[in-house]
């Protein structure tokens, strides 16, 4: 295939493929997979690694489940080779339980550690953590401070957002310039508001507002789903984006995005499903058939299974069912 004609000058650099720094971490692409609580797990972000995200991410950690050596949420912390580069997302409140499970992280094999100021969940905000802290702008800078310095120079602290508490506090955007101030190497918004959760439509006037401010990128979170909503996202100046629901059941929605790859054909999605399910098996045991369920409906949705296998699965009671009605 030739490649098309353009006038002389004319820049071709695909957008997506420039590299980032942020910080001392260089990356090859703008495209990364979002943080999600209880879906971003080891085979997730592997699933999303073969089909071209740049940067992918824990699940969302207790900071004080690591300072207590809680086991469950010491699992977390794993980390394969093939997973890099990788960010460690923390929760919390405390500056100094922060700072102690970033550097837990760190000995563990983040590359990037971004600290969690966006979850709208009631039980987190509760504690003071997630959203909550954009209402207490000193006591969010604190730490990140507080966590840049124990971690050192070597691995950037990141940290993500909402756009506000509640429609026109503006409290992010307030917020911001005091997080990257403080040593933040980047800051990723996801312009809802707390009180929104996840329902309307991200407002990514804010992002662009953002951009503007900073000096140092930001990364939007929010809606992105597709190749056309990522490029104009880089356009108005976010550094990069994130994708996540949408690649829910699509992970190979990265591939689309980066480089306009079409949708692989139906044997190649399947086979996609059952490379991630056998590894979700052999990595939480009998605990990954519950987590399962959770895709099941998702990758019927995107075409891949059809309505009686999605329906059997979801019914499967254990490991054994579930291999043998993929296959595996």
């Amino acid at each position: 295939m030739t490649a098309p004609d353009s006038a002389p000058g004319e820049d071709l650099r695909e957008p997506l493929r420039e590299p980032l720094r942020i910080g001392p971490l260089e990356l090859d692409r703008r495209v990364f997979m979002a943080p999600m609580a209880g879906i971003s797990t080891p085979a997730f972000r592997r699933s999303v690694r073969r089909f071209g995200a740049g940067l992918v991410y824990t699940e969302m950690i207790s900071a004080y489940g690591v300072y207590y050596d809680n086991r469950r949420t010491l699992d977390y912390l794993a980390c394969g080779e093939e997973q890099h580069p990788v960010g460690f997302q923390l929760f919390g409140a405390d500056a100094d339980v922060l700072a102690e499970a970033a550097m837990r992280c760190v000995r563990a094999g983040a590359d990037l550690v971004d600290i969690n100021m966006a979850c709208p969940v009631r039980k987190v905000m509760k504690t003071g953590a997630g959203a909550a802290l954009l209402a207490k702008p000193e006591r969010a800078a604190g730490i990140v401070r507080a966590v840049a310095e124990a971690i050192g120079p070597g691995v950037p602290v990141t940290v993500k957002i909402r756009s506000g508490l509640r429609a026109g506090d503006e409290a992010g955007r307030r917020t911001a310039p005091l997080l990257a101030a403080a040593g933040a190497a980047a800051v990723c918004i996801h312009p809802r508001t707390a009180a929104q959760l996840y329902r309307g439509r991200a407002d990514h006037a804010v992002t662009r507002a953002l951009a503007q401010e900073l000096d140092v990128p930001v990364i939007a979170s929010g809606d992105v789903d597709g190749r056309a909503a990522a490029l104009a996202l880089l356009e108005s100046g976010a550094a990069a984006v994130m994708l996540a629901r949408h690649a829910l059941g699509r992970p190979w929605l990265f591939a689309e995005v980066l480089d306009g790859a079409p949708e692989p054909d139906a044997a190649e999605r399947l086979a996609e499903v059952r490379r991630f399910a056998a590894d979700v098996l052999r990595d939480m045991g009998p605990r990954g058939v519950g987590h399962l369920r959770q895709f099941w409906q998702r990758f019927r949705r995107s075409g891949v299974l059809d309505r009686p296998l999605a329906q059997a699965l979801m019914q499967a009671p254990d490991a054994v069912v579930v291999a043998a009605l993929l296959g595996l």
